[in-house]
């Protein structure tokens, strides 16, 4: 079984990669796809004025 791993992605906020696992033939057999889920924006969030929100969250993660 062949396995293809693709790590780090990019355009992801956060850590993340993904798995494919081919069978004999070359055909996909199982895929996984893995990222950190909490990324903690809400900690430093807190108490910010709303409309600073949206500009200190594309200054941090960049999507």
């Amino acid at each position: 079984m062949q396995r293809i791993e693709i790590n780090p992605m990019t355009r992801l906020e956060g850590h993340g990669k993904i798995t494919i696992f081919l069978d004999e033939s070359g055909n996909v057999d199982n895929a996984f796809f893995q990222v950190v889920e909490f990324m903690g924006y809400e900690k430093f969030l807190t108490g910010m004025p709303i409309e600073e929100v949206p500009r200190t969250v594309t200054t941090i993660c960049g999507v």
